[in-house]
């Protein structure tokens, strides 16, 4: 260490100074520039900042360690743009972070995961067709290829024409809805018919009742089309915005969700309609 406990001048250049990925979590890239480099990630951190303790790591000491100029790291690193909070929740808005696809990842020598901040409509890889992860679960393991299944790749178109007519923020939070929706059908075995051929390309076989169990890695992708297409309607305004209800308006709700789903929806009045309940929520209990 420096007599004082800090370097004199920026940290010499590291032997292998990996680049990032686009939207990167700074942690994400850390890790991944120590492991290239055989460092323990806090070694690394001391190599940055020129002492011990939780110094934060700055553009300029990363831009002298990798040979990056600060502005390309800043375009790369959104975590260490100018004016960002450390450690902040939501550093792009629209945007959730989520595992680097594979192909991705090993296309650039990367054999170890990688986080990156990602639009919260972008489900799955353009390139490699390979599920992330949806908004409401983007950090659910298991990344799957979809390519061959076009009821997935259809929804995914539906999900980005969803966001541009409504919104980033609308389309999260009618996506949200909708997979909570569409998790607990998933659990109870309600409207499978559209979900089972999907089960069984991505899992060579099926549940013998249909029913997925809570938290099951595979339910957030084979349940997607069906929850972008409930999403629409929920992101509708006139059955977003709370209102008083008025005669017709559960039968014309209903109609929209068959209509959009493709599935026989009836709705219970009971608490086991998860549907319902939402419909309620906003609408109040129909007379």
């Amino acid at each position: 260490m420096f007599p004082l406990g800090t370097r004199p001048g920026p940290p010499p250049r590291l032997p292998r100074p990996v680049p990032p990925f686009l939207g990167e979590t700074t942690d994400s890239y850390l890790r991944r520039l120590a492991i290239a480099n055989e460092l323990h990630p806090d070694d690394l951190r001391v190599h940055l900042a020129g002492r011990r303790g939780h110094a934060p790591v700055t553009l300029d000491a990363l831009a002298a360690a990798t040979g990056r100029s600060p502005r390309a790291l800043a375009w790369a690193l959104p975590e260490l743009r100018p004016g960002v909070a450390p450690r902040a929740g939501q550093v792009l808005p629209g945007h959730v972070r989520r595992t680097v696809c594979w192909h991705c990842s090993a296309r650039r020598g990367v054999f170890s995961y990688a986080t990156a901040w990602q639009p919260a409509e972008s489900c799955i890889c353009p390139d490699h067709r390979i599920w992330l992860g949806s908004a409401a679960h983007p950090r659910q393991p298991g990344q799957y290829d979809v390519g061959g299944l076009a009821d997935i790749l259809q929804a995914q178109r539906r999900h980005y024409r969803l966001a541009r007519r409504h919104g980033r923020k609308e389309a999260i939070d009618a996506i949200a809805a909708a997979a909570h929706i569409t998790a607990l059908w998933a659990r109870h075995g309600f409207y499978r018919d559209r979900r089972i051929p999907l089960i069984r390309a991505l899992r060579d076989e099926v549940p013998l009742t249909g029913k997925l169990p809570s938290g099951d890695a595979v339910t957030a992708v084979v349940t997607y089309p069906e929850t972008v297409d409930l999403a629409r309607v929920l992101a509708k305004p006139r059955w977003r915005i709370p209102t008083p209800i008025a005669a017709g308006d559960l039968q014309r709700f209903q109609h929209e969700v068959r209509s959009y789903t493709g599935i026989g929806y009836e709705h219970e009045d009971s608490r086991y309609d998860p549907l319902f309940r939402w419909f309620q929520k906003r609408r109040g209990r129909p007379r």
